[in-house]
């Protein structure tokens, strides 16, 4: 005998039997939750917040909360919750005012994050999705039943964009304040090479005012190509770029270049310069790019007697479980905790106003953290504000 066909579906070869498969129970719907990464729940109201009773917890509890199911109570939850955010406004971050609203019916659907602490010490971001179930007399919610969805990785991806573009944004305005600061870096000293260059040419100048404004070109003339090969070379480490040239490199050598290089200036500033190296050779020759170390070395003790207005600037190297290592010590003004986290960033500066007291585009430190990585070693520091700095790196020991 052909089976009745349902009048719900006149055109259709629905029968009652098969409408009858779909009358969805309970375990089908669980089952169904389940497999889009949700643990549903159906929680009673018990006469105060906390007495309330899961019914038939899903078996995803456990690996959700890392218990049974059978130990799923709603005081053990409210006690695992540490940080209560609404995705909906007007849900309060309290549960039991949340509890007394959502009985009254302000509260049509719930949808809140929460952060929770399992009762074996993992952490977890957990989305809760619940609407209420009414008390056909009375009109009053009598329970909740809702999905919970773990969310961690979602929460973890998010962290991870957020610092992503804090990064960003901070290196875009690093950026932005050192190009609006690079045309008074530049034409500082630009000025100073047409102006006394003017002066040079006017007749009547005394030879020692003629020396002198030759040496005040000449150091305007450095500090100019200084600025322009910073940028140029900062610009070839964010591109990837940088290629290494490895060839034999006497450190001893180095060492003095970067002594009679920095000498004059510490003299004029009445600071002791002090260059130690190991006294048992009599050279140490390694294989390295000798212009990116000594570019570091000169970057560091630049930074050094600007820094230091008395006392001493320290530097040297010395041979130690395979590596070498060097250092550059000073007594000057130190750098402030709060600047400490980002002095090797890219165009910073703890003084990023024009009118700052101290030359310099910031990016020594940033080029020399760049070169010592290239090289194969570390770089690190510590200071102390108005006591100085102590910058050391390392680099292989390529000796033959």
């Amino acid at each position: 005998m052909r089976p009745e066909i349902s009048p719900e579906y006149p055109n259709n070869r629905f029968t009652k039997e098969v409408e009858e498969q779909f009358n969805i129970t309970t375990d089908i719907y669980y089952r169904v939750v389940e497999n889009a990464y949700g643990v549903p729940y159906q929680l009673i109201f018990g006469a105060d917040i906390g007495d309330g009773l899961f019914l038939n917890p899903a078996y995803g509890i456990r690996q959700l909360f890392d218990i049974t199911p059978g130990e799923f109570t709603e005081k053990l939850f409210l006690q695992m919750i540490e940080e209560i955010i609404p995705v909906i406004e007007d849900i309060p971050v309290d549960s039991s005012q949340a509890r007394i609203k959502i009985i009254s019916g302000e509260i049509q659907k719930y949808r809140a994050e929460l952060l929770v602490t399992t009762p074996g010490g993992a952490k977890k971001w957990i989305r809760d999705c619940a609407i209420p179930v009414y008390d056909d007399k009375t009109g009053k919610a009598t329970g909740l039943v809702g999905i919970f969805y773990d969310i961690s990785e979602y929460k973890r991806t998010l962290l991870l964009l957020e610092k992503a573009l804090e990064r960003a944004t901070e290196s875009d305005r690093l950026k932005i304040a050192f190009l609006n600061n690079l045309p008074h870096e530049i034409r500082t000293p630009l000025n100073a090479i047409v102006g006394f260059s003017t002066l040079l040419n006017e007749p009547g100048q005394l030879m020692d005012n003629r020396l002198e404004f030759q040496d005040i070109i000449t150091h305007s003339s450095d500090h100019l190509l200084e600025i322009v090969d910073d940028v140029v070379e900062i610009s070839k480490i964010e591109a990837k770029i940088v290629k290494l040239i490895i060839k034999e490199t006497d450190l001893k050598q180095m060492l003095q270049r970067v002594y009679d290089r920095f000498k004059p200036a510490a003299d004029e500033k009445n600071i002791l310069l002090i260059c130690t190296v190991p006294p048992e050779e009599n050279t140490i020759t390694i294989l390295t790019d000798g212009y990116k170390l000594f570019q570091t070395l000169n970057n560091l003790l630049s930074n050094a007697v600007k820094f230091t207005f008395e006392g001493h600037v320290d530097f040297g190297c010395m041979v130690k479980g395979g590596m070498i290592e060097f250092y550059v010590s000073d007594t000057g003004i130190g750098i402030g905790a709060e600047h400490q986290p980002s002095i090797f960033k890219p165009f910073y500066q703890a003084e990023s106003s024009i009118t700052k007291r101290y030359e310099g585009t910031g990016l020594g430190l940033s080029i020399a953290r760049a070169y010592i990585e290239l090289l194969g070693g570390e770089i690190s520091f510590t200071s102390v504000p108005g006591k100085g700095s102590v910058f050391c790196f390392n680099i292989p020991d390529t000796r033959k």
